[in-house]
């Protein structure tokens, strides 16, 4: 199966995860801040996983799996260990469903990578299920390369690009000084603030006349 990496905006889908153990609690916690209906089928739950239900954070149906609890949902997470159960979740999808099968990653055609966050910067990694524990391995040296400080930079090169786009100046210009925040001289917040406050005393595009 060839993947495509993606970001995908789930704000107001409705997801539904079938297990309550550990690993859907972790498929839970990584999609928390994604805006979603998280739906969760499953006799019982993790003690995480029952303070978000108490939080109102996700929906608990205290119940086993059955093939009609499936419907409208756009992405499915199987986190079960019954692989019978797994069967009738591939064949009770709909069609249009993103399916994610934990502990069988090409069972499905959704797979969670390992992702390190440091703000608006999000490094994502696979190895497509042949070996998580590469995943976590290269994880790590990515922890040490970009410090969680690495954040406040990164919010700096964001603040900088709404500027200088909306400079009067030409595309090549504009284009100039992209390349150049990305200078180390940059990761010292003097210099950043220096840089942002020149590029807010510099002429604006004037709007359109009607």
């Amino acid at each position: 199966m060839a993947y495509v990496p993606l970001n995908i905006d789930l704000t107001n889908k409705q997801i539904k995860v079938i297990g309550g153990g550990k690993i859907a609690e972790r498929r839970v916690k990584a999609l928390l801040d994604s805006d979603a209906t998280i739906h969760v089928i499953s006799p019982d739950l993790t003690g995480n996983l029952y303070q978000l239900y108490l939080d109102e954070k996700i929906i608990w149906y205290k119940k086993s799996f059955e093939s009609k609890d499936l419907d409208n949902d756009e992405l499915i997470i199987s986190a079960t260990n019954q692989e019978e159960v797994n069967d009738v979740i591939k064949k009770s999808a709909p069609i249009h469903s993103l399916i994610n099968m934990v502990g069988d990653a090409q069972g499905g055609n959704v797979i969670f990578p390992g992702t390190l966050k440091r703000g608006k910067l999000q490094i994502s990694v696979t190895s497509t299920g042949a070996s998580p524990k590469l995943v976590s391995n290269i994880l790590n040296d990515l922890d040490k390369q970009y410090p969680i400080d690495y954040a406040e930079y990164v919010d700096f090169l964001y603040e900088c690009r709404i500027i200088i786009k909306s400079l009067d100046l030409e595309k090549a210009k504009k284009n100039q000084l992209l390349e150049s925040i990305l200078s180390d001289q940059y990761f010292d917040e003097d210099e950043q603030e220096k840089l942002t406050n020149w590029l807010k005393r510099q002429p604006k595009k004037r709007a359109r006349e009607e």
